[in-house]
């Protein structure tokens, strides 16, 4: 299956340590092979990171960075310009900083905003740097390699999009099965009552998503995974949008008739973001949401009774996990120490600090696990079930245009078949 290589480290890893030790044999990641010195004494470097903290505006995110970059200052005698920036308009933000000359000198990338910079020529290759002993410490640095080059450094992996359910709600509307198909779901689904207080208004929905999440991201959990489950695939592999395809309008048109046909999904979800359906999740008002396993945090944490499955089937399991990356922007004057910054942010301690606040798995053999024990399953027994989106140039744009256009159908104003079509259209002259 497509991508799935990027997952057999994680099988490899809980077959040959528990997530809980340290490796004691192999250099610990943090150590730097250029020793501090005074080379670097008064120079500045810019951060650019985006927010994972409970907190949109990314202040909980400040915070912990800061404590790690003004550790990297006091070390080095640099000064460190670190900035969180809002997945709103986060591409559009990289792209306009980049190209006035404005932008980073360390970022943090997903996956389908890369082909575009690598293409402009924007991010620095890390090969020169990155030492036979990181790469023994470091268990993803392969996978950042493109084209032959080691244009980025993994940071955040895993954290997986799964179907939680709310085991409460089920039981007490008198629901046993737990879905695994598509259709399971749809009936499921179906049996749910809405109006339990009898007030003629909807206080349990039981299925919810977020059709007015600003990030293309939304379609993480909207539509990629339904994509995955039906057989289909993104892009192809000449980089040629491949969605406008049987399996592709498949998975639309189940979303589709969600709300259409079975009035599954409310109106509701056209003005709804990811952090909102996260939160009525969290609040007990939902039987059933694609969420990330890190959420898990804020759910443990109301007292919520819930339950996930992996991935609905349709002809195959799958659904959507992250692999995204730390650059270096190729106009940076000190490429070398932009470097050393990278190894600051991902070295164990570091990463410590951010996976307390945002579970992820560890990026390092000394790392330690703190994602919830619930979730480890997922990496040994469904690892290929986990998709990332594509490298490909015109990817970041193309996933704009087809969001707007599956909004489009979820207003009722295209048809699957109509949206998915000007998607391909647009594709042609974007990739061109």
């Amino acid at each position: 299956m497509k991508n799935t290589f990027y997952w057999m480290m994680f099988v490899l890893f809980l077959s040959s340590v528990s997530f809980m030790s340290c490796s004691k044999d192999v250099k610990n990641a943090s150590e730097s092979e250029v020793a501090p010195s005074s080379q670097y004494e008064g120079k500045e470097i810019t951060l650019w990171l985006p927010p994972f903290g409970s907190d949109p505006a990314g202040v909980m995110d400040f915070e912990l960075w800061k404590s790690v970059t003004d550790a990297f200052e006091e070390r080095l005698g640099v000064t460190v310009n670190l900035e969180i920036t809002p997945w709103s308009g986060y591409n559009e933000k990289y792209l306009t900083a980049i190209t006035a000359g404005n932008g980073p000198d360390v970022g943090y990338m997903y996956l389908e905003m890369i082909g575009n910079y690598i293409d402009m020529g924007a991010i620095a290759p890390l090969d020169e740097y990155v030492t036979p002993e990181q790469r023994e410490s470091y268990y993803y640095l392969d996978k950042g390699k493109i084209l032959g080059k080691q244009y980025t450094f993994p940071f955040v992996v895993g954290n997986p999009k799964v179907m939680y359910y709310n085991k409460t709600i089920l039981a007490d509307q008198g629901i046993t099965e737990i879905p695994e198909t598509w259709n399971d779901f749809i009936r499921i689904c179906s049996q749910i009552e809405t109006d339990t207080d009898g007030d003629g208004q909807s206080d349990v929905y039981p299925f919810i998503q977020a059709w007015n999440e600003p990030s293309i991201g939304g379609l993480n959990s909207n539509f990629y995974p339904y994509v995955w489950q039906a057989g289909g695939e993104i892009f192809d592999d000449e980089g040629q949008f491949a969605l406008n395809s049987p399996e592709g309008l498949k998975a639309a048109q189940f979303i589709y008739d969600m709300r259409f046909k079975h009035n599954i999904l409310e109106e509701s979800v056209l003005s709804l973001s990811d952090y909102e359906i996260g939160n009525m999740f969290i609040e007990g008002k939902v039987a059933f949401a694609v969420l990330q396993t890190r959420t898990t945090a804020q759910i443990d944490e109301a007292g919520l009774d819930w339950g996930y499955i992996p991935s609905l089937k349709d002809k195959q399991m799958g659904t959507f996990s992250a692999m995204d990356s730390l650059v270096v922007i190729n106009s940076c004057e000190e490429k070398e120490l932009a470097y050393e910054l990278i190894l600051e942010l991902t070295k164990a301690e570091s990463m410590k600090k951010f996976h307390e606040m945002s579970p992820f798995p560890p990026i390092t053999k000394d790392g330690v696990y703190l994602d919830n024990e619930a979730f480890k399953p997922l990496y040994s027994e469904y690892s290929d079930i986990f998709h990332t989106l594509p490298v490909a140039v015109g990817a970041s744009q193309v996933f704009d245009f087809l969001q707007k256009n599956l909004q489009l159908m979820m207003l009722g104003e295209k048809s699957p078949q109509e949206a998915l079509e000007a998607v391909e259209e647009y594709s042609k002259s974007v990739i061109k």
